[in-house]
């Protein structure tokens, strides 16, 4: 059952994030603008109050010794126009001698006679804003004051505040829409050099592993160099196994071939004499494909492991010593004497224990085979630097230059062999970025693993 994808696109998830704060942005935008409103709304409705509770005040007098009041009906009016108004006044004695003897103010009597205080308040069942004002009476008796209070509902300042705030929410709205399809749009063009990006990579076919050739935004240009790094090594992995494919199947089709012809010949063949030879020559070439096999196999894993493989300390000294207690036959058509020199300190590197095992083996195999007539040294040396693994034999040396033998199939002085084995420790060597050299020493031919000591 195919694995359905669940993930968003990149441009959905920026415009989800900015739609989510441009939205908490539009909220915190309406509620400051609900406050800013309400408050606009209070303060002009109460600075009407407080001049028309001045103005009846303005019209408080005595008469006969008795606190009256001439309402302004002007004033009155311009208050009652937007809500209903109440209104008493009284005097020193606390008796009401104008208008609602129930409405009752809270306000603090040292307080009004500075100036006009303004609290909330509930009169009849409604809310209602509440003025108060105390007035020295010319003419009375000293320190006489008469008391003001107007109360007006409040239901037009609410219709006020929330025609504000609603024209203000249309505003807000508009400029977050406008800035979210702005914020679309910026994206969309931000976002195009990717869309060339991914248009010219499905355009291309499997084999093209070339870089990609958009130039990338600042901020994505590492990515696409790692993109292309990858495609560099897998094209050098590709190229590398397709040309190791091509020369295995050529390298294992004559060896099959050959097998084939001497089982023909053998099925053919009546003399006993002709038959042994015959068997004899099945042999050599069954071994001789059991070996390019195994050194096939050998040869993949070395490839495989260069890249799949973490490095682990490594001790060179143990492992060569393994490797040439099993590499060497004990069986062997001549006298060849054996020699293992073990490093003088510590011989520690970083890598991979089989692939260097393999690559050691080779080059003993192909001492053994092509070159040593009686004499094969394995030593282990050590400088400020590197650790290197010698195999040195007293044979011929190489018919040609060794750096054309280190090629996959390349046949060396002998006419038999895969020509695998310097290709091994090459690819060993190199994929523990060490080196594999050549050279004489004192009429010995050597072949030299080199690698690098571990960083402190």
């Amino acid at each position: 059952m195919p694995r359905r994808d669940l993930g968003l696109s990149l441009h959905v998830r920026i415009i989800a994030v900015l739609s989510a704060v441009l939205g908490g942005g539009a909220i915190l935008l309406g509620l400051a603008a609900w406050q800013s409103t309400s408050l606009a709304a209070q303060q002009a409705y109460d600075r009407l109050l407080a001049g028309g509770t001045i103005q009846i005040a303005e019209n408080v007098y005595v008469q006969g010794n008795v606190v009256t009041v001439d309402p302004p009906v002007a004033a009155i009016s311009t208050l009652a126009a937007y809500d209903m108004v109440f209104y008493k006044v009284v005097d020193a004695r606390g008796v009401v001698v104008a208008g609602y003897e129930d409405l009752t103010s809270l306000a603090n009597s040292e307080a009004i006679r500075r100036g006009v205080v303004i609290e909330d308040g509930q009169y009849q069942g409604r809310k209602v804003r509440i003025a108060t004002l105390a007035k020295q009476v010319e003419h009375a008796s000293p320190g006489s004051w008469a008391t003001i209070v107007v109360a007006q509902t409040v239901n037009a300042r609410a219709a006020l505040a929330r025609d504000l705030a609603t024209k203000a929410f249309l505003v807000i709205g508009a400029m977050s829409v406008l800035a979210l399809l702005a914020v679309g749009f910026a994206v969309r063009f931000a976002l195009k050099p990717l869309a060339e990006i991914e248009r010219e990579i499905t355009q291309r076919r499997p084999e093209d592993l070339r870089p990609i050739q958009a130039r990338p935004p600042l901020e994505i240009r590492n990515l696409v160099h790692a993109i292309d790094d990858f495609m560099r090594r897998l094209s050098e992995r590709m190229a590398t196994t397709q040309r190791f494919i091509a020369d295995a199947a050529h390298q294992i089709r004559t060896p099959l071939a050959a097998l084939d012809a001497q089982v023909e010949i053998l099925s053919n063949t009546q003399p006993p004499g002709r038959r042994q030879e015959t068997v004899h020559r099945i042999r050599e070439r069954t071994t001789e494909l059991g070996r390019l096999t195994g050194q096939l196999l050998d040869h993949a894993m070395v490839i495989h492991r260069a890249d799949a493989t973490a490095a682990a300390p490594v001790d060179l000294s143990t492992l060569a010593k393994t490797v040439l207690a099993t590499a060497v036959p004990l069986a062997l058509p001549r006298e060849v004497e054996v020699v293992f020199r073990p490093a003088d300190g510590p011989a520690i590197i970083d890598g991979d224990a089989v692939s260097i095992r393999e690559a050691l083996a080779n080059l003993i195999d192909n001492a053994l085979t092509h070159g040593a007539r009686s004499q094969l040294i394995v030593a282990v040396s050590t400088d400020a630097a590197t650790v290197s693994i010698d195999v040195l034999d007293d044979g011929d040396g190489f018919g040609r230059n060794p750096l054309d033998l280190i090629r996959p199939f390349a046949k060396g002085i002998a006419s038999h062999g895969s020509g695998l084995g310097l290709a091994i420790a090459a690819d060993v060597a190199k994929a523990h970025h060490g080196a594999l050299l050549f050279d004489r020493d004192g009429g010995l031919t050597r072949v030299r693993l080199q690698f690098n000591r571990p960083a402190d």
